[in-house]
Parts: C-alpha cells; sequence; structure tokens
C-alpha cells in the first residue's frame, strides 16, 4: 500500500504542477486582459431573460426588480418567469408584475424540473439573445452592456459572468465567498483564453438564441444542465467567453446539509455529464478543450480521490499500530515522553522529498489564489477567513466526489433540488 500511495502522490503532483505551471504562464500573459471587453455592439440586441422559479417567494421579488432596473433599452428586454409548479407564493408575487406588464409569467400546473423550465422560456423568447438566471440571484445593471461585445464574434455562443456571494454572514458563506472568487471568477477567465470552459453557470449565462435552437435547448434528464450544455456548445465548436468587469451575485447554502445535498447533486450530476459526454476526452479538434482541460482537470480528481483514499488508509493503519504497540507496555506514554526529552534527535537530512512533493501542490494553489485576488482587486484581508479555509477544502471536495461516486454508481436517484 506505501508504494501504491508513494505513485498516486508522484502521479498527482506531475499532474498539479503541470496545471498550475499552464495558468501561471497564462495569467503573465494576459495579465492586462482579465478586463478588456470588448465595445458593445453598435446596435443593441434584443435579450430575452429567463427566470425558472420554483419556491423562490423569499428571493423571486429582488430577482425581478434587478432586472427591471437594468441599463438597457426596456424595448429590447423580454423578462419571461417561468413558475415551475411552486406551492408556496412564488407564483402570486410574479403575478403582480405580470398584470403590470412588467413581465412575462408562464406557469406550470406541476413542477417539471429547471431544464424543462428554461426549455419553455426558449420556446416562448423572441430575443435575439437569451439570458438565463437563478431566482435568488441579482445582476449589476451594466451586465448586458459589458456583455454584448462578445458577441461580435461569430463563433461566441455564450457568455459567462463572475458569480459572486450575496453578502456572505456565517464562516461557510465565507468560505464558499472564497471558492466562488476562484471557480466563479478567475478560473472561468483564464481557461477562457485557452477555450475550454466548461461550465455556462446556472445563476446567469447568456447564450445566442439560434445557438440554443441549434442544440435543441437544456437537456431535460440532466441535473446540472448548466454543464451539459457547455460540453455540447464546445462540441459544436463555438467558443464560451468571460467577463469578469460586471458582477451576478447570489444566494449559497448556508449551513452543512444543505450544501452536502447541493454539491452531491453538482458532482454526481458532472459525473454522469463525463460519461455522457465522454468522447470528448483527447479529442483535437476540440483544442483545449479535449486535450488538456478534460484529461488533466478530471485525471487530477480522480487521483487525488484515489491518494485521499490511500491517506485515510495509512492513517488507520498507523493508529491501529499506535494502539497496538502502546497496549503492549500499558499505555505508558510518560516513558516515552521521557525518553525522547532525554534524546531529542532531529536530522534535516533525514527528510524525504516525497514530503516535499505532498505540500507542493498546496503552496502552488495557495499562491495563485493569492495573486488571483490581487488582480481581481479584491481586499485579502477581508477574506483572510475564507482564503486559509479555502486552501483545505480539498478534504470535504474528496468526500463529495466519493459519496456522489457511490450514488451514481448504485443508481440511486438525485433530484435536482432535495427538501432540507
Amino acid at each position: 500500500m506505501n508504494q501504491v500511495h508513494i505513485t498516486l502522490v508522484y502521479l498527482l503532483w506531475s499532474m498539479v504542477t503541470f496545471f498550475f505551471m499552464v495558468i501561471s504562464i497564462l495569467v503573465v500573459r494576459n495579465w492586462n486582459n482579465f478586463y478588456n471587453d470588448p465595445k458593445p455592439l453598435k446596435s443593441e440586441k434584443k435579450v430575452s431573460i429567463i427566470v425558472p422559479a420554483f419556491n423562490e417567494e423569499e428571493t423571486i421579488k429582488g430577482t425581478i426588480e434587478s432586472l427591471l432596473n437594468l441599463d438597457y433599452p426596456r424595448e429590447l428586454l423580454e423578462i419571461i418567469v417561468v413558475n415551475d409548479g411552486s406551492t408556496d407564493r412564488t407564483g402570486s408575487i410574479a403575478r403582480e408584475y405580470a398584470n403590470r406588464g412588467d413581465i412575462i409569467l408562464i406557469e406550470n400546473e406541476k413542477n417539471i424540473g429547471k431544464s424543462s423550465s428554461l426549455n419553455i422560456g426558449i420556446e416562448n423568447a423572441t430575443g435575439d439573445l437569451i439570458a438565463c438566471i437563478d431566482a435568488d440571484t441579482v445582476v449589476d445593471r451594466d451586465i448586458f452592456r459589458k456583455v454584448s461585445g462578445y458577441f461580435r464574434d461569430e463563433r461566441v455562443g455564450a457568455v459567462v459572468v463572475r458569480v459572486r456571494v450575496k453578502e456572505p454572514k456565517n464562516w461557510l458563506e465565507k468560505i464558499i465567498e472564497m471558492e466562488y472568487n476562484m471557480g466563479l471568477g478567475f478560473y472561468l477567465k483564464v481557461l477562457s483564453f485557452l477555450n475550454c470552459l466548461y461550465l455556462t453557470p446556472g445563476q446567469f449565462s447568456i447564450y445566442r438564441r439560434s445557438i440554443l435552437r441549434e442544440l435543441n435547448g437544456f437537456d431535460e434528464n440532466n441535473i446540472v444542465e448548466d454543464t451539459e450544455i457547455a460540453y455540447r456548445i464546445q462540441k459544436a465548436h463555438y467558443k464560451i467567453a468571460c467577463c469578469l468587469s460586471t458582477y451576478a451575485y447570489t444566494k449559497v447554502p448556508n449551513n452543512i446539509r444543505s450544501f452536502y445535498y447541493q454539491r452531491r447533486r453538482w458532482y454526481s450530476g458532472t459525473i454522469q455529464t463525463i460519461i455522457q459526454h465522454r468522447d470528448v476526452f483527447f479529442r483535437s479538434d476540440l483544442g483545449n478543450f479535449g486535450v488538456f482541460f478534460m484529461p488533466i482537470n478530471y485525471g487530477a480528481i480522480i487521483v487525488g480521490v484515489m491518494l485521499f483514499i490511500s491517506t485515510i488508509y495509512l492513517l488507520l493503519s498507523m493508529i491501529y499500530n499506535f494502539i497496538m504497540y502502546y497496549s503492549l507496555i500499558d499505555f505508558d506514554f510518560m516513558s516515552s515522553i521521557m525518553l525522547f526529552l532525554k534524546n531529542p534527535e532531529f536530522d534535516p537530512l533525514t527528510i524525504s522529498i516525497f514530503y516535499f512533493l505532498g505540500i507542493c501542490p498546496f503552496i502552488m494553489n495557495a499562491l495563485i489564489n493569492f495573486f488571483a485576488l490581487r488582480r481581481m482587486g479584491e481586499n485579502i484581508r477581508e477574506l483572510l477567513f475564507g482564503f486559509i479555509c479555502f486552501l483545505f477544502f480539498f478534504i470535504p471536495y474528496n468526500i463529495l466526489w466519493i459519496s456522489s461516486l457511490y450514488f451514481v454508481v448504485s443508481n440511486k436517484e438525485i433530484k435536482w433540488r432535495e427538501s432540507i
């Protein structure tokens, strides 16, 4: 088992080091391009905004008000709220806006799921561009003026923006805030330079209507529709661009239980999507998405999970051997402590390079996170708690991947929204 463990450490170190080297080179080469958005379109396009909503009475009003206050010609905006069989006041709140003519309200008699609701919205949309936004999310007023210029490139099929946590309060929200700063901000932009974005965040993304029609909308059998649609956009040889200069603000889980259910859906859905689109791996015609991101990113996750399991096994073995050894001397800990204090020995030459390789990815991750926050203009002192805790987030990540793999392999049903 030790040899397997060592092999996994070397393998993970190689993959992570290569990935971070590529990221570092991209950051240096594009340091001045992070916020260089294309000029807005001379002729503004009509935008249809689809808001799928299921039991969102606490947040739906804020979302609609955010959209009504956009700095964009009102005659070129179409807000479509799809009430997906809500059993709370979501429908009545949306109906007030519909009666005033502010929005178009579509009401599903029963809950049919987010993907299906989005597709209903797409069928009824008349805009050249279609934005999809969660009913617990608000956006900056300038969001469409900032992203519209990216559609000058006819090969751009979708544009994503930086997603931020809305008013983080407790410890978990502050850690997720750091996670979003990196995963739904910095890395989205960096990976866009390689044209290998793997996600169009469900919180807010904007698409060409023609491409959504070409791809037959969202996959109604997939529980991570924002990931699955990105794979098909890549396979259709369109680009996904990223705009960091405007934001979407969203609610995040504020307790362990809701966090677990959300991430189990995300990771289980990702595994199912990878299986569904396994043909993307090592496909040269998909460029960096096929030959770099997919094998390196998910290869590192697989090796990381295996290393995590191996580490837990070795740790438990060490604890067992420790207990068995001290049971032979009636757990006389004081004698061992006194012996060590009398003859303390430490030889730095005995430190193996193996330990350096084990901690190296941790250090590289910390450095990348630090410079990413600096480049995005964040106050590191204000984010210090989340910054430090996020460095150790690989532990729950591995647990969640293992749990999600179990659910997929055992063919257990995973709902889009769990009852919490």
